[in-house]
């Protein structure tokens, strides 16, 4: 492997992993030990917007470092000839779309509804937010699996 596609895989495989293992432990370890941890759920609404305060910009870097990683290794690595290729490379791309909406719809509609939610309108937000939360890992859990069948379909020859 050239150079310069190892370098872009592994900023490609290091963001996508520090977008996997961010929501993956917030969504599966933080959120569920802070809300059980405060007896009043208005604090632990206070701590967890002190906790994603700022939080917005370093996830909306890491995405577009992997998105963009991602498109410099397609362009690197193009062969019109593997379907197969292409066809996993469409996945990609349309899960990291998905993946970038459903943070954009969590960030910028979700996150101000439940902010500012009555206590008895939070239950269903915390609800809606977990599911929403799980749907982020899973998708970026599937954009791994289809980089590793992509690296698969296109194999790099040994030189």
């Amino acid at each position: 492997m050239r150079l310069l596609e190892q370098v872009v895989f592994w900023v490609h495989g290091a963001s996508a992993a520090a977008w996997f293992g961010a929501i993956f432990y917030r969504t599966l370890v933080v959120d569920g030990k802070a809300y059980r941890y405060f007896a009043d759920v208005a604090d632990y609404e206070r701590f967890s917007t002190h906790l994603a305060h700022g939080m917005r910009y370093v996830v909306t870097a890491g995405m577009l470092t992997c998105a963009l990683s991602g498109f410099v290794l397609t362009g690197l690595r193009w062969n019109p000839d593997n379907a197969v290729w292409l066809g996993l490379i469409g996945l990609k791309v349309a899960v990291q779309a998905a993946a970038a909406g459903l943070f954009a719809y969590v960030s910028y509609v979700h996150w101000p509804w439940r902010s500012l939610a009555t206590s008895e309108e939070f239950a269903g937000y915390r609800r809606e937010g977990t599911q929403l939360a799980l749907g982020m890992v899973g998708l970026s859990g599937v954009g791994f699996l289809l980089g590793q069948a992509c690296r698969l379909a296109y194999p790099v020859p040994v030189a």
